[in-house]
């Protein structure tokens, strides 16, 4: 029977992790419940404030699944493609968004599994048997654990356009800390932004587990093969991420004499799991030309620079910890002294070849070739094998922090969406780092060091749910072209077309941002209005209507620039009726959102309706079928 201390002892853990949920859940709705009481009358809130047009991507799915479609197209261009894209999780989306629709399911979702990500990390904290206070520190921590963004916030962009403190400027350099715009590499501005983003962290936590479970039993591999499958269908970079710090692990491991043969039979099995969605993957991309554009997309991960500067102290505290764990022999001490300069060393090799990194251009693309970057990635599994422990928990947060830390950089299309999640090891480990530190202090000191280190390591994470705050009360997504809300206008346009039957090609104005874009520093001095002058409502009529339109998005569209010129020349080119009209069939379209000429009197606007016949009229825009 458990004695009484052990059953206090799960009491106060089971009230704390209530209360850590709780508190998450209630910051993290808070922005979505401002916004549903700040809609204008007759208009709607869109339920999101940052990179709008990517989660139209996701409601654009969601749309489709709600009239029953099970595979997908993408509704952001007119070029012919087959219907083949699958993902189950905006699928299951879709069929809830019935009921309560899109951004409500989305927010639902969002936190729902917010929720369950901060359970399944505890799982993995647990693992680690650390004091009750430590365990407390590492929970909070990779809820809310940053860098040293909030020192240079921005609202918009990746680099630095309002001067930085002297020292900090110089260190950084024109780059932002990725913590101030990367939301998927951390915990808390994933969980205020993006649903996916949440699910995918679980799945992440769920298969690491299960590979962890498997050491002892076949039970947790029929689970932890599924999760892995769902994962490579929703989020497919993910199993990437997966496997880089694995090879870390087993190499940590085996190292120990830890690894056994049904072991790597079993995790084996699990990696099974990723082929049926790889397998289909595959085959949309061959078939799929649309898709293929898509996948071409080059999203680089930022300069090493900004990446450390988001993660630097935390990795500062973590590597501390790691060089003062306990050691059975003198040999052992050297081993992890070593790990911890090689993984010092490697990092400060980074960091000063990122200050000679192109800024910009075709040669920003790529911060390693693929030669460099192995080196770094042997060099970073060599840091974990010398780091190495008994235990496999922390062979696997080791490996995850250190060989995930280089796996950004994988020379790959898809290098940015390698940092989901890569917070989580390196928060895990600063706490330990930190009670290290403190461990012979006096309570008092012990708990006021660790407070500002919540405080200072959390201070991005606030920034982040204050700034949605701001978007709202400015009605601009980050994207500095869409709405936060949609006035009643835009409102009875998307009413009007998701009554519309059969397939229908929409073109709308590509968005003009507000002037405070014009110059660098006014979009971040907040004495000037950062709406857009005019929203760009393309994405988001393919996001909640299903209608197709000719230049929706910067990376679904392919040949979006040149699509995107095209639009801007049908309402904004001097061009004669019949050049107009010419370019408006070149477009497919057989829907225009027009501006009303008599609201923007200066701008001296065609009258569409001499192309059609007006279907919905309002004071600043209306919808004119060709």
């Amino acid at each position: 029977m458990p004695d009484t201390t052990t059953l206090n002892s799960a009491r106060s853990e089971r009230k704390f992790l209530i209360g850590l949920i709780v508190a998450t859940l209630l910051l993290a709705g808070l922005p979505y419940l401002i916004g549903m009481l700040s809609a204008p009358a007759g208009g709607t809130y869109l339920g999101y404030q940052y990179n709008t047009d990517d989660h139209m991507v996701y409601s654009a799915w969601m749309r489709q699944a709600m009239d029953g479609r099970f595979l997908m197209d993408n509704r952001f261009t007119t070029d012919a493609q087959p219907s083949l894209t699958l993902n189950v999780y905006f699928f299951a989306l879709g069929l809830i968004s019935k009921v309560v629709g899109i951004s409500a399911a989305s927010t639902i979702s969002r936190l729902a599994f917010s929720a369950l990500f901060i359970t399944l990390a505890m799982k993995l904290v647990r693992r680690l048997q650390w004091e009750e206070t430590t365990t407390r520190l590492a929970m909070v921590l990779t809820v809310v654990g940053g860098g040293i963004g909030f020192l240079v916030w921005h609202m918009f962009g990746v680099v630095v356009v309002k001067p930085a403190p002297p020292i900090l400027g110089d260190i950084i350099g024109v780059h932002l800390p990725i913590d101030v715009w990367q939301p998927e590499a951390f915990v808390f501005p994933s969980m205020l932004t993006n649903g996916l983003f949440m699910v995918s962290l679980c799945l992440i936590l769920f298969v690491l587990l299960s590979l962890l479970d498997a050491r002892t039993s076949w039970k947790p591999v029929a689970p932890g093969a599924i999760a892995l499958m769902v994962l490579m269908n929703i989020h497919s970079y993910d199993v990437l991420i997966i496997a880089l710090v694995m090879v870390g692990f087993a190499a940590a491991t085996a190292y120990r004499r830890e690894v056994t043969k049904e072991w790597v039979i079993r995790a084996a099995a699990i990696g099974a799991g990723a082929i049926p969605s790889a397998l289909w993957f595959s085959h949309v991309y061959k078939l799929d030309p649309v898709f293929q554009a898509r996948a071409a997309t080059d999203t680089p991960s930022a300069n090493f620079r900004a990446v450390i500067a988001a993660y630097g102290l935390m990795a500062i505290l973590a590597l501390t910890g790691l060089a003062m764990r306990p050691f059975k022999d003198e040999t052992e001490r050297k081993w992890r002294l070593g790990g911890t300069a090689l993984c010092a060393f490697m990092f400060l090799a980074m960091f000063i070849a990122a200050g000679n990194a192109p800024t910009d251009g075709a040669k920003a693309v790529y911060f390693m070739d693929f030669a460099t970057w192995a080196i770094a990635f042997i060099a970073a599994v060599g840091a974990t094998v010398l780091l190495a422990d008994e235990r496999p928990v922390w062979n696997l947060v080791i490996s995850w922090a250190i060989v995930g830390t280089v796996a950004i950089y994988f020379p790959g299309l898809f290098q940015r969406k390698l940092a989901m999640g890569l917070s989580i090891p390196w928060a895990i480990l600063a706490a330990y780092g930190l009670q290290q530190l403190l461990a012979k202090q006096e309570k008092n000191v012990k708990i006021l060091g660790t407070a500002l280190a919540c405080l200072l390591l959390g201070a991005t994470s606030l920034r982040w749910l204050s700034r949605e705050f701001q978007f709202i009360q400015a009605n601009t997504s980050r994207t500095s072209v869409q709405p936060v809300f949609l006035d009643a206008d835009e409102t009875q346009i998307v009413s009007y077309l998701n009554k519309q039957t059969g397939r229908h090609v929409v073109i709308a104005p590509p968005g003009i941002p507000s002037p405070a874009f014009n110059k660098d520093a006014d979009q971040e001095s907040g004495k000037v209005s950062i709406e857009p002058q005019i929203p760009d409502l393309n994405p988001i009529v393919s996001g909640l209507t299903g209608a197709y339109t000719y230049a929706g998005h910067w990376s679904e569209t392919p040949q979006y620039d040149r699509r995107r010129a095209l639009v801007q020349q049908v309402f904004f080119g001097k061009l004669s009726d019949q050049e107009r009209a010419d370019a408006v069939k070149k477009t497919g379209a057989d829907f225009i959102i027009a501006l009303v000429p008599e609201a923007f009197p200066k701008d001296s606007l065609f009258d569409f309706k001499k192309l059609g016949t007006v279907v919905v009229q309002g004071k600043r825009f209306c919808l004119i079928h060709v």
